[in-house]
C-alpha cells in the first residue's frame, strides 16, 4: 500500500469521526424520543359474525386518532385466504366480536424469542375491554409525570410480597437519587424560543427543543399490582416481548423505564439492581442522541392514548434518531449473556433497604463520594468531549489534506 493511499483512508477516516462528533445532536435521548418519534402502532384486529349492529360500530369508533392503534374489521364469513393466513381459524359467537390485540411488526423483527404472528391478548371486545386497551390509571400517570418533565418513570411490577416489593422500590429510589444528582444535560442544547439563533448558524436546528416542557433530569417511580383487572392488558404489552425475563425471574419485582410517547426497553429484576447499573442506564436515557433510525433501535412502544401534538411545538417533525444498540436495561452493563456479569457489577449497598423511598434526601458527600464518581467515569460531560475530539479530528484532517497535496507535487 502506497504512502498516498494510506494517507488517503486516514482522511476518509478522521473525516468521518469528525463530521459525526461535531453534528451529534445534543438533546436527551428522552427528550428527543418525546419531541420526534411517532409511536409504533399496534394492530386490533376486530372479527364479527355477520355485519356489525349499530352499537357495535359506536364501539369501534371509540377509537380514534389519538391513539398508536391501527383497526381491522373482518367478517369472519368473508375471510380471504391471506386473513386466513394471517389470523388462523376464528370463532365469533352470533351478535358478539372478537378482538386480537398484536405488537408493532418492528417488534417481533430479530426477536427469536417473540412469535409475533400471536396476538399478546385475545377476547371478546366489549365497552370494557376496549377501554382497557386503550387506557388504564398507570398510563394516564405516566403521561401526567413525563409532560410535566420527568426523564423517565419507572415501572416496578410488584410480586404480591410486600416486604420484598417495599425493599425493591426503596432501593429503587435511593439509586434514582443518587444518579439525579450526577447527571447533567448534555452542553448545547438550545430552548424552543431561540430559534433565531439557528439562523445566524450559532447552532444546530437538531439541538432546537421543541416543546415549552421543563427540560430536567428527575425519575419517578409507579408501582402496579399485577392482580389489577384494569392494567391486565397494560401489563401484557409492557412484558410479552421478553417472556424469557419472566422465566428466568417469576419471584423477583421487575423494574421498566418508560421515556418518550411511552416507550420502554426490556426490564430488569430488582435482584440484581446496583449503583452502577442505574447509573448506566439513566446516563443512556439523558445522554445526547446519534443520528440514525428508530426502527433499528431496541424497545417497543406501548398504547398510550393522547394527544401528544398538544403538548409539543412543532411536533409535526418527526426525525429518526439511533439509540446506542442495547437490548434491555440489563445489557448497559456490556454484558454478553441475559443478565449482566455478576463479578464486574459492584454489590448493592447494604444500606439500601434502609432509605425513607421517595422523600429520602440523598446526601452531598455521599452522592460525591469517590465510589460513586469512579461509576460515574466518563458518562458526565461526554458531549463536551466529542465536541473536542470533533475538532481535534478536523485538526488532524486538515492536516493529512495538506500533505496529501504536497505528495502530489511532488511525485
Amino acid at each position: 500500500m502506497t504512502l498516498l493511499t494510506r494517507v488517503s483512508i486516514l482522511i476518509f477516516y478522521f473525516s468521518s469521526v469528525s463530521i459525526s462528533l461535531l453534528e451529534a445532536c445534543q438533546v436527551p435521548v428522552f427528550r428527543y424520543a418525546l419531541e420526534r418519534w411517532s409511536a409504533d402502532k399496534y394492530e386490533l384486529a376486530v372479527f364479527s359474525n355477520g355485519q356489525l349492529t349499530e352499537d357495535q360500530k359506536l364501539l369501534i369508533d371509540e377509537v380514534g386518532e389519538d391513539v398508536n392503534l391501527e383497526l381491522a374489521v373482518i367478517d369472519i364469513g368473508k375471510m380471504t385466504e391471506s386473513d386466513h393466513a394471517r389470523y388462523g381459524d376464528i370463532n365469533v359467537k352470533e351478535g358478539t366480536i372478537v378482538g386480537h390485540l398484536y405488537y408493532p411488526w418492528s417488534v417481533g423483527k430479530g426477536n427469536p424469542s417473540l412469535n409475533a404472528e400471536d396476538p399478546l391478548w385475545k377476547g371478546n371486545l366489549t365497552k370494557e375491554s376496549l377501554n382497557r386497551i386503550l387506557n388504564s390509571p398507570v398510563r394516564k400517570a405516566i403521561l401526567e409525570k413525563i409532560i410535566s418533565g420527568e426523564s423517565a418513570v419507572w415501572v416496578l411490577i410488584e410480586t404480591g410480597n410486600e416486604v420484598k416489593d417495599k425493599e425493591a422500590e426503596t432501593k429503587l429510589w435511593k439509586y434514582l437519587n443518587e444518579v439525579s444528582k450526577l447527571i447533567e444535560i448534555p452542553d448545547g442544547v438550545v430552548g424552543p424560543g431561540e430559534l433565531d439563533r439557528v439562523a445566524t448558524g450559532e447552532v444546530d436546528v437538531e439541538d432546537v427543543l421543541r416543546s415549552t416542557i421543563p427540560l430536567k433530569i428527575s425519575f419517578d417511580v409507579i408501582r402496579i399490582n399485577p392482580d389489577d383487572p384494569k392494567e391486565k392488558i397494560f401489563l401484557k404489552m409492557l412484558t410479552s416481548f421478553v417472556p424469557q425475563l419472566l422465566e428466568q425471574s417469576p419471584d423477583d419485582p421487575l423494574i421498566f423505564p418508560v421515556f418518550g410517547r411511552g416507550r420502554t426497553l426490556e426490564g430488569l429484576p430488582s435482584s440484581i439492581m446496583s449503583q452502577r447499573l442505574m447509573m448506566e442506564a439513566c446516563s443512556y436515557l439523558c445522554g445526547a442522541c446519534s443520528c440514525e433510525v428508530k426502527r433499528e433501535n431496541p424497545g417497543i412502544d406501548l398504547v398510550m392514548n393522547t394527544d401528544w401534538k398538544k403538548f409539543l411545538v412543532g411536533s409535526e417533525v418527526i426525525v429518526d434518531k439511533v439509540l446506542p444498540p442495547l437490548e434491555g436495561v440489563g445489557d448497559l452493563v456490556g454484558a454478553d449473556s441475559r443478565f449482566p456479569d455478576f463479578a464486574s457489577v459492584p454489590p448493592p449497598d447494604p444500606s439500601s433497604a434502609k432509605g425513607s423511598g421517595s422523600t429520602g434526601p440523598v446526601s452531598g458527600d455521599e452522592t460525591k463520594s469517590e465510589k460513586t464518581s469512579s461509576i460515574l467515569g466518563p458518562e458526565i460531560g461526554q458531549s463536551t468531549l466529542n465536541r473536542l475530539i470533533g475538532v481535534g479530528c478536523a485538526l488532524v484532517l486538515g492536516v493529512l489534506v495538506i500533505f496529501t497535496v504536497y505528495i502530489k507535487k511532488n511525485s
